[in-house]
């Protein structure tokens, strides 16, 4: 079994993490990175409408590994370090446990709520995650 973490296949982990949150606009300018066990992408994080301070981060992982969590570094040090944002920003509807939940655990905290804009009319939770918040980094600063 190889697993490996995969930095320069933008449009191929951008299309699995959409098809995994059912994304179906573009996604305009972005960056991903994602793991991939035997050939298939199984985690993978997606950076898009940066402004400079700030862009939206999308998370989607099959299954929580080491690569995982590793991804997830990457993932910040690339958005922190390299970006040089402040803070990440994720939209995760009101009824998805799940990701809310994992969502919390590495970090991000609920900011507002965006009444029945989700596509099935339920609220959508806007969640932040500043540098100093998030659980598993290294050094960001």
């Amino acid at each position: 079994m190889l697993t490996r973490l995969v930095f320069d296949e933008k449009e191929r982990v951008g299309a699995w993490v959409a098809d995994q949150v059912e994304q179906t606009a573009s996604w305009g300018d972005f960056y991903a990175m994602g793991v991939e066990r035997d050939g298939k992408i199984i985690a993978g994080i997606l950076f898009n409408s940066f402004n400079g301070s700030n862009a939206t981060c999308h998370i989607a992982i099959s299954k929580m590994t080491k690569l995982a969590r590793e991804l997830l570094n990457h993932g910040w040090l690339y958005a922190f370090k390299v970006c040089g944002l402040k803070r990440l920003t994720g939209m995760v509807e009101a009824d998805n446990e799940k990701a809310l939940k994992l969502d919390v655990h590495i970090g991000f905290k609920r900011e507002a709520i965006l009444a029945q804009a989700g596509a099935k009319g339920q609220d959508m939770v806007i969640m932040v995650l500043w540098p100093d918040n998030y659980i598993w980094k290294g050094d960001l600063k």
